[in-house]
């Protein structure tokens, strides 16, 4: 629709028509099959809220949405179209690895193109807008959300969700209408969840924030700021607070940093029930205030709260919020609607595209293989497909591989690993194991399908404690090899799901400790959503593959890189502590005085734990190959332009099978102002290289993206020394190069 048609339209809509428009409920309000992502409230929304809500979330299918829209349409006033909206967070039907998974890979065109399914898979069954890219900065395994993040560094965080985003927006890619408009198999993305929420203290879920100013900008905005590039449909708004100051109120930071520092255009929406949490912080005195509150600091769209549906009407009325600020909200829902299409046809994507097709699966197994991260190896990996092997664990027989956030995805989509090794008629044999929980640990954390499937027989003997299975163990003989794989519940992570121990299941762990009382030759997988404490599985195994939750291709995946068919490529988007007594853990910890160091080990008087390590068990860009690379000391590239900065070095691939290196550039800062961190990724490339050969890698670098603020928050771009290192890991460094760039007038 032409911009002076929608202009025209805004303008002969009602006051409730307009409010419709910043109301967003739950599918079961349409639907009694709508998928629930929060709680819902007591009292029942007006009559006039369900016929003019503006957005639903939560519900799926071409032949149900649009029997809805078209019911929804014909009685509203203005025949606007409803907007359906879902969190399809890795995949809608075909579900890729968690994105955690996803940026272990490093592999920014592989994310982009599984978005792009994802998209397309959504749109044909009606859903036009996502809850996704995550970009909170997360470095606290304790936080069940660490899942849907991009990991620990903020420059891959952005990368990846500038990426994720696109793919959305741009859906498959063969039918691009033009530079703003999202075309009928692209679905809105949604920038979340703007912002620190990552940072949650304790990693305990919907908890309090507290950062400083200068780690909040640099650090946990700066996803967000790289992602404008991609003009986002959407931004949502954090539980929590920052400065004390909740999100979903906070005109400073939705108004000013948001739109008018960051150039943000698209709709804010809040989280579920943010809103109405405004009282629950105690920073109004009710619900009506709560929606004063966040209108006048942005909040276009009210997700699931009692504020906007039953108090805005009457605080425009009253005088206390004017029309304008209306006006502005339902507008930018209006041009979000009309970016998608729905006013030329409501129907836009609708059931045209293949669920789980041959490519879209292909991507997902991609992406499987390249997330999986190779922890530890002693010469044992990769198996050779005639060798005598037991494969053993929970998940070997269990279609479990998706997650909590994988809500479209079916488990009748997924393989086993059982079921791939026998179509491959590999010299394997299956032991008979534990349950992925225990009962006590079922109730604990509310999983209501967590039996492992497999078939009939094997399912009544593992139907008992592990304790029961032991005597299957007999079988194997010291020097037979042993792939366990182990891990998480899928109720185990995700939103709500925050954890103190970060332990395997209590009968997995008593498991593994009896094979390893008859071998040592043990290749480990583990299926998670966040780090894990595997401290004990890693000393006790000489092979240890992390696999994430590796989604549908997921068993396909593991088989592949445990055999070698395929080559482990994937480095850590986060780091594994070596106890949860150090979390949160970071590499771009900042620096310290009393700093403990090789030469000085003993000394107590330093900043260190007196009973475990300082370094993490395995550290951020860590991630074995099944060949080798060498990387040459970076040098300076004389640039044309003052404002670049160009570095140079070489990746060569020195093993004799084919494989991919990620070359990681990484800056810190050696004398400033105020305390900087210890280094912080700049640039990666991850080069894919036959044996032997060799490949030129240049990055470069904006200077201004080496800025930071000084001791009175004044940007500082120059000036400053810098040390430049590229390595394969942020522990591993080839090389460095100093600099120092003139400051700018």
């Amino acid at each position: 629709m032409e911009e002076r048609k929608l202009k025209q339209l805004l303008s002969e809509m009602s006051l409730r028509e307009k409010i419709g428009q910043m109301i967003q409920l739950t599918g079961i309000y349409f639907d009694e099959d709508a998928v629930l992502t929060g709680a819902v409230g007591e009292g029942q929304p007006p009559q006039w809220v369900i016929r003019y809500a503006g957005s639903v979330l939560g519900m799926i299918g071409a032949e149900k949405l649009r029997a809805i829209q078209k019911k929804y349409m014909k009685e509203h006033p203005h025949h606007i179209p409803l907007l359906f909206m879902a969190d399809v967070i890795h995949g809608c039907r075909t579900i890729a690895p968690i994105p955690l998974g996803q940026a272990c890979s490093f592999h920014p065109e592989l994310v982009e193109k599984m978005a792009g399914h994802a998209a397309a898979e959504s749109a044909a069954e009606g859903i036009k807008a996502t809850f996704s890219p995550m970009m909170d900065v997360s470095r606290d395994p304790r936080w069940g959300r660490i899942m849907e993040s991009f990991g620990e560094d903020p420059f891959l965080s952005g990368v990846m969700g500038t990426v994720m985003l696109r793919g959305y927006q741009k859906g498959n890619g063969n039918d691009q209408k033009g530079s703003r408009e999202i075309p009928e198999s692209g679905i809105a993305g949604c920038l979340k969840h703007f912002a620190g929420y990552g940072a949650v203290n304790a990693g305990r879920e919907y908890n309090d924030v507290e950062i400083s100013q200068r780690t909040f900008r640099e650090q946990y905005l700066k996803p967000f700021r790289m992602a404008m590039h991609a003009d986002p449909a959407m931004v949502m708004t954090a539980f929590n607070a920052v400065d004390r100051r909740p999100v979903s109120g906070n005109k400073e930071l939705l108004e000013d940093i948001l739109r008018k520092e960051m150039g943000f255009s698209g709709t804010v929406i809040s989280d579920w029930g943010s809103v109405g949490q405004l009282e629950e912080q105690n920073v109004v005195s009710g619900q009506a205030e709560a929606a004063d509150a966040a209108v006048h600091a942005g909040v276009d769209i009210d997700m699931m709260s009692p504020a906007y549906m039953f108090h805005l009407e009457e605080l425009v009325e009253e005088g206390h919020v004017p029309v304008s600020l209306i006006d502005r909200s339902a507008w930018n829902v209006l041009v979000m609607k009309n970016r998608l299409g729905l006013f030329e046809d409501p129907f836009a994507g609708m059931e045209g595209e293949e669920q789980l097709s041959a490519e879209a699966k292909k991507i997902a197994l991609a992406l499987a293989c390249e997330s999986s991260v190779l922890l530890k190896n002693a010469d044992l990996l990769p198996l050779k497909p005639e060798q005598k092997v037991f494969w053993a664990g929970p998940y070997v027989e269990s279609t479990e591989l998706l997650s909590r956030w994988a809500i479209f995805g079916r488990h009748d989509d997924v393989e086993t690993i059982s079921e791939v090794l026998r179509d491959r008629k590999l010299p394997v044999r299956f032991v008979p194991g534990c349950e992925i929980l225990t009962e006590e640990e079922r109730r604990l954390w509310q999983a209501d399908n967590c039996r492992i499937q497999g078939e009939e027989e094997q399912n009544k003997e593992m139907s008992g404690s592990c304790g029961d299975q032991y005597a299957d163990l007999e079988e194997i003989g010291p020097e037979d090899t042993v792939v366990l794989v182990l891990g998480e519940h899928e109720a185990q992570s995700g939103e709500a799901a925050s954890r103190a121990f970060l332990d395997l299941p209590e009968g997995q762990q008593k498991f593994f400790d009896a094979v390893a009382e008859r071998t040592s030759h043990i290749v480990a997988v583990i299926m998670s959503g966040r780090p894990l404490d595997i401290r004990k599985i890693a000393e006790k195994s000489q092979a240890v593959l992390l696999a994430w939750r590796p989604g549908t291709m997921g068993a396909e995946a593991v088989v592949r890189l445990v055999y070698g068919e395929e080559t482990p490529s994937g480095k850590l988007s986060v780091s594994i502590p070596w106890g949860v007594g150090q979390v949160p853990v970071s590499y771009w910890d900042v620096k310290t005085g009393h700093r403990m160091t090789e030469t000085n080990p003993e000394n107590r008087f330093t900043s260190r734990y007196m009973d475990i390590p300082n370094e993490p068990l395995y550290p951020f860009g860590f991630g074995l190959s099944y060949t080798g690379f060498t990387i040459t000391p970076p040098v300076l590239e004389k640039q044309e332009r003052e404002d670049k900065i160009g570095i140079l070095c070489k990746v060569k691939n020195v093993g004799e099978v084919p494989g991919a290196e990620v070359v990681q550039c990484y800056v810190e800062t050696l004398c400033a102002p105020v305390v900087r961190p210890a280094k912080e990724l700049i640039r990666f490339r991850k080069v894919f290289l036959q044996p032997g050969e060799e490949q030129k890698v240049k990055f470069t670098i904006d200077r201004k993206e080496l800025a930071f603020y000084g001791a009175d928050m004044e940007l500082i771009d120059g000036g400053i020394p810098l040390r430049i290192t590229v390595g394969n890991s942020s522990r591993a460094e080839a090389g460095d190069v100093s600099l120092q760039l003139d400051r700018r007038s």
